[in-house]
């Protein structure tokens, strides 16, 4: 698929008229966008507990949250209860691996891809924590 045909299902995706696509479409770094958004698409994004004490939404590690490329939260893939305390911190993860797809680079490429949710645990006035990785597969 080329990049004319890419942006076209972009803006229909995004429901976007041809005037207010225009604007996107001549904006520079989306021309990358529209080159490596389907090489981006081969991925899904695997947020794994690593560690997991005293969760009341019941995190275990090895359970996995998984996204599609764009960062869309897979609920048939992931767990019946997801904390969302847990999301906020991985969208800022989700951004950087969305970032490194888009841009034509290795996803994995990801310095620090651990993050966890709000919760401080018992020793700091919390109830517990939960640890994540996050990481790019192969679909």
């Amino acid at each position: 698929m080329d990049k004319e045909q890419m942006a076209k299902i972009i803006q229909t995706r995004l429901g976007l008229d041809d005037a207010e696509f225009q604007i996107v479409k001549q904006t520079p770094k989306f021309q990358r966008l529209f080159e490596n958004v389907a090489k981006g698409g081969r991925y899904h994004l695997v947020a794994e507990v690593v560690e997991s004490k005293g969760c009341h939404s019941g995190h275990i590690k090895g359970q996995k949250l998984i996204f599609d490329s764009s960062g869309n939260l897979l609920t048939k893939e992931c767990p019946e209860r997801i904390c969302a305390f847990l999301m906020p911190n991985l969208t800022v993860m989700i951004n950087a691996f969305f970032e490194n797809l888009m841009n034509g680079r290795d996803p994995n490429e990801v310095m620090f891809n651990r993050t966890g949710c709000y919760d401080v645990g018992p020793a700091c006035g919390g109830w517990g924590h939960v640890t994540l990785e996050m990481r790019a597969e192969r679909r």
